[in-house]
């Protein structure tokens, strides 16, 4: 199937479970996140001073990154695949009285951007779903002005090692190998919407991001908030031993 037909499949997909999505994440707008399993930006402190920079976000979701961007006095464009995505963060946009630009579009095709324009490339949680991650990482340095930097976050690989398929929920076991390229398969909550995320080792990514003439400057692990693996996995809980890995990795890269 050509990846633009996936991607078409994708956008109705997320179409779908949108609002549910937006109903049930607590994303704010003070500060850009790295996802549910991460510190806020306004902790790890990854991007510095932001205002006056350009700022892409791809997969920028119902907004509220791109509108903590854009409230620092950054100038942001928002992509997404999904049109009830943007319908949301435009909506959100106007209710926070910031101005985000907001765009349709696929992350693994960004020739309608400009070459060389962009400060900082940012994505949280998408690339994982991108069906051909070469193609989009080689657009965003193409993007990318000399020095300018991708920061992206991932469901760590690791973590990916304990999904299990079959039971489509988490073990305390491997259930498959960190070496196994094949996509995960798993099923929206509640519903009959089913989704893939692709699954790199630490080092394919790595060559990934070098093949794409971007340099890796960080690779950051962090720990997850203290209070959301209490509420989840108290430590009296069957699954506790899931507290014990990392749950998102964020790469930095630069280029070069």
């Amino acid at each position: 199937m050509p990846s633009s037909d996936k991607a078409e499949e994708l956008r109705a997909r997320w179409n779908k479970v949108s609002a549910d999505y937006q109903a049930n994440q607590t994303i704010p707008t003070h500060s850009p996140h790295y996802g549910p399993w991460s510190p806020l930006e306004s902790e790890l402190n990854l991007l510095g001073d932001i205002a006056g920079q350009r700022i892409l976000e791809l997969g920028c979701g119902g907004g509220q990154s791109s509108i903590a961007f854009a409230r620092q006095g950054a100038t942001v464009t928002g992509l997404d695949l999904s049109d009830a995505q943007l319908v949301f963060a435009r909506q959100l946009a106007a209710q926070e009285q910031v101005s985000v630009r907001f765009v349709q579009g696929d992350a693994a095709d960004l020739t309608p951007f400009a070459a060389g324009a962009w400060d900082i490339v940012f994505s949280v949680y998408t690339f994982g779903y991108v069906v051909d991650m070469p193609a989009c990482l080689a657009g965003c340095s193409r993007l990318l002005r000399s020095r300018g930097r991708l920061v992206f976050s991932l469901d760590h690989p690791l973590r990916d090692c304990f999904v299990d398929s079959e039971s489509d929920d988490l073990s305390i076991f491997p259930t498959r190998s960190y070496f196994d390229n094949t996509s995960l398969r798993w099923r929206w909550r509640d519903s009959s919407v089913y989704m893939a995320t692709g699954h790199y080792t630490i080092g394919q990514w790595c060559t990934l991001l070098t093949e794409a003439g971007l340099q890796l400057l960080r690779i950051v692990e962090p720990p997850p908030p203290t209070a959301m693996l209490d509420a989840l996995w108290p430590e009296d809980d069957a699954l506790a031993p899931l507290r014990l890995i990392p749950q998102t990795i964020i790469f930095v890269a630069e280029k070069r």
